[in-house]
């Protein structure tokens, strides 16, 4: 009896200790997932941080203290002590925290961010796991930029231009003028290049902004051209030479409304125009009319217009043409360039290019043709339509050119009259913005082809914001 006392007692102590070890163990389990819970958390902070840090550093490699704005996105998004850590990099004296790099054969800037904390244990410190240790790295590449900037200065711009300009100013002041290339155009009754494409790496960044009207230089929306002229500078740099992201930004406050072409057989490009209409309610600078004036012909280049054509017709869906020119030419033509191998003509309709998923053709269409000639009478119906359809032809070229590498649209649409119901359909001008720039939100986005966007500015001082919102589709945050 006592024998067997004595072997339960011994079993009793045994289960003891596989009950001790147990327990033990399962708290080291319990503590690992507590712990490692947090750790994670700290994890998705440190990286969300060191992120932001990245992408606000590149963007202000070339204006600003990039270091500096590191430093300060970082602290802000992983403040001292956060979630217990007793300690973390400090970026301030941390040689490791800020990396910049140079690939001075593409001109690829890329800034990497490292970082680590500390954080405490809880549970784990049974285990004499005292302390985790959290590293994160963020990385935004900056990389090398053709890019051509269009802006609308039309007379509709009015008092809003000097917020117009220094956003525009400021957008220049984001590029690298030792590797980026920047040209400059306008656009009104014409479209002028103030700054071309330079055909070696940088640009002259004071002359490109000085070289933004401090003034508006007014006139109506030859938009075509000014995207046309955009593309072409982009042309310009020899194959071969173009830097890997191939971008145009447009920038305008209304609606394509001229077309260039060879109206007075002169080969000489010159643009007819209509103005916006119907009439709007919500139009309180007089933009929109129920009788809008048809004007040319404007050269393409200069603005000046000669021949002067000037007519109102009754209603803007009359059957009316220009006296003395009733006929509209059977393209466009585009004389001023200087790219090689650059289209000169566009025809005015596309049965193949889509508005709201049917063709261009039946959506907005020319009518009334002549048949004799197979053109179209210059109705004020025509020119506009014309004027629309040229732009998206255009476009979607500009979206298709075989350079070393595709070109991206971006567009910015300012103010109340791009979310006008004007033209024939009628519609708003921020749907042709939207595809022309293959915006993925449009209704005719074209999968084949590369995706810019469209943003829109309900007032100027939303301009600064749309043209950041471009540089963070530029700046793009890789891993």
């Amino acid at each position: 009896m006592s024998t067997l006392r004595t072997r339960l007692q011994k079993q009793d102590g045994v289960a003891l200790i596989y009950m001790a070890v147990l327990l033990t163990g399962l708290l080291l389990f319990t503590g690992l997932a507590v712990d490692s819970g947090r750790g994670y958390v700290v994890k998705a902070q440190l990286s969300k941080a060191v992120d932001g840090a990245a992408l606000g550093a590149a963007r202000d490699l070339n204006s600003g203290n990039p270091r500096d704005t590191a430093t300060r996105i970082f602290k802000a998004n992983f403040p001292t002590g956060f979630l217990g850590t007793s300690s973390v990099t400090d970026p301030t004296s941390d040689p490791n925290f800020f990396n910049l790099t140079t690939d001075v054969t593409t001109g690829i800037n890329t800034v990497t961010i490292n970082a680590s904390a500390i954080l405490p244990t809880t549970f784990m410190k049974l285990g004499n796991f005292d302390q985790l240790t959290v590293n994160s790295t963020g990385q935004a590449t900056r990389r090398m930029v053709d890019i051509s900037i269009v802006l609308d200065v039309s007379s509709s711009i009015g008092s809003k231009w000097s917020i117009v300009r220094d956003a525009t100013r400021e957008f220049i002041d984001s590029f690298d003028e030792l590797h980026d290339r920047v040209a400059l155009l306008t656009f009104s009754n014409g479209a002028q290049v103030l700054d071309a494409m330079p055909s070696a790496r940088g640009f002259n960044k004071t002359k490109v902004e000085s070289d933004v009207p401090s003034t508006l230089p007014g006139g109506s929306t030859n938009m075509v051209e000014g995207i046309y002229r955009g593309w072409d500078e982009l042309r310009s740099v020899p194959s071969g030479q173009q830097s890997g992201l191939r971008i145009v930004v447009l920038f305008t406050d209304g609606a394509s409304n001229g077309v260039p072409g060879n109206w007075d057989g002169t080969s000489v490009a010159k643009s007819m125009r209509t103005w916006d209409f119907p009439l709007s309610a919500n139009d309180p600078d007089g933009q929109t009319h129920n009788q809008p004036n048809i004007e040319g012909l404007y050269d393409t280049q200069s603005g000046v217009a000669s021949p002067v054509y000037s007519f109102m017709p009754t209603i803007w869906s009359s059957t009316q043409t220009v006296p003395g020119m009733t006929l509209m030419p059977l393209t466009t033509l585009h004389t001023h360039h200087r790219s090689s191998g650059i289209p000169t003509s566009f025809p005015l309709q596309s049965a193949t290019l889509t508005v709201n998923g049917s063709s261009q053709i039946s959506m907005r269409g020319l009518r009334h043709i002549d048949v004799p000639t197979s053109r179209y009478p210059s109705e004020v119906w025509n020119i506009n339509n014309a004027a629309r359809n040229v732009l998206e032809i255009i476009a979607d070229q500009i979206r298709n050119d075989n350079g070393d590498y595709k070109i991206r649209i971006y567009t910015i649409g300012m103010g109340y009259l791009v979310r006008d119901l004007l033209g024939t359909m009628p519609e708003m001008p921020e749907d042709i913005l939207k595809r022309i720039s293959n915006d993925p939100a449009s209704l005719d986005h074209n999968s084949n082809q590369l995706d810019g966007k469209y943003f829109y500015a309900p007032t100027a001082a939303d301009v600064a914001p749309a043209f950041e919102g471009i540089q963070n589709q530029i700046l793009r945050l890789s891993k």
